[in-house]
């Protein structure tokens, strides 16, 4: 049987094409894809600016109904609603036996980066990767589980306490969960960083107490105004990019905290102030993908406290896939968050 695909080729290079059916294997599943949003790693792979091999079916954010299930799976049923981990470890190397989980593993395999992915109709996945979603939970509104569970392993390693003030530095998908989810861990003041106006209406929306426009206006001292001359006690970069970053470090307070979360593109270097470092004495982490926080990420999205809708700019049918990706490249509108439906 033959099914509809998105297709990377090479680079700026997608197309939709007929391919053969995933056959589900030993542990396997089978999902008909309900839908699959767009990443800034999906872009990085377009672009050329992080080495996949090719051809691929990318796509790693997505939500389905389980179509089949391998005959030694006994704890997931067909039609159930579902989201998948795309991170498949080995379970053996130094890494995987650690005391503390993680995603290091030397022979990790990701769904729609190192195996095909899900802008497709159908995607196989093992079902040990597999959560259930709740029906108060939309397959559109699902699909931003994966980057949710992504953010919340990035405050995991940033610690944020209650009454802390926070920056996020960018207010796109990601950046617009870590407005929301700042304010749930408990801070006092939450303040969005963005070039695009819209966005940081959106932001506003979603929870920010202050939303500040770095071509507009002076980024560091506005919020130093904010917070009597002090700076933040945690900032988040969440753009992937060397000058985010830069950004994200003035912002934050002598003793401050900064998350480095975003996705920057392989050869992206930065400019570092050594005695900034020491004079600030700040505290730097980053988070590398989402190990066990799906299932936390799915609790939190069921609750209806995190609002993810609004955070949904575009819908397009699989058919529009090469577009959809034009689009975010080139910029011409105004996007958030772009899912495709098969």
């Amino acid at each position: 049987m033959r099914v509809r695909a998105l297709v990377l080729h090479g680079v700026r290079d997608i197309r939709l094409e007929d391919v053969p059916e995933p056959e589900v294997g030993e542990g396997e599943v089978l999902l008909r894809v309900g839908a699959c949003g767009v990443c800034g790693t999906d872009l990085h792979f377009y672009r050329g600016e992080w080495r996949v091999k090719t051809p691929l079916v990318p796509g790693h954010e997505f939500s389905g109904i389980v179509e089949k299930v391998d005959s030694g799976v006994d704890w997931v049923d067909v039609g159930a609603k579902v989201v998948a981990e795309p991170n498949i470890t080995c379970g053996r190397c130094y890494y995987c036996r650690m005391e503390k989980r993680n995603f290091f593993c030397v022979n990790i395999k990701a769904i729609g980066v190192d195996v095909n992915g899900a802008f497709a109709e159908y995607v196989k996945v093992p079902a040990a990767n597999i959560y259930r979603v709740p029906d108060r939970v939309s397959l559109e509104e699902a699909a931003l589980i994966e980057p949710l569970a992504c953010c919340v392993r990035g405050l995991y390693n940033v610690s944020i306490e209650p009454g802390d003030t926070v920056a996020v530095v960018g207010a796109g998908p990601v950046g617009l969960l870590m407005v929301q989810l700042a304010r749930m861990w408990g801070a006092s003041k939450v303040f969005a960083l963005d070039l695009i106006d819209s966005r940081l209406a959106l932001a506003r929306q979603l929870g920010a107490d202050v939303a500040v426009n770095p071509r507009k206006e002076d980024a560091v001292e506005t919020i130093r105004s904010e917070t009597d001359g002090i700076g933040v006690d945690v900032s988040i970069e969440a753009v992937g990019s060397s000058r985010a970053i830069e950004l994200a470090l003035k912002l934050a307070r002598r003793g401050g905290r900064v998350l480095v979360f975003g996705v920057a593109p392989e050869s992206d270097e930065m400019r570092l102030r050594p005695f900034e470092l020491y004079e600030k004495e700040l505290t730097i982490v980053s988070s590398y993908r989402s190990p066990y926080t799906f299932q936390r990420a799915v609790r939190i999205a069921a609750s209806g406290r995190l609002a993810l809708k609004p955070i949904i700019s575009h819908v397009l049918p699989l058919e529009r896939g090469a577009e959809a990706f034009r689009m975010l490249d080139e910029r011409k509108e105004q996007t958030v968050k772009v899912l495709l439906k098969p």
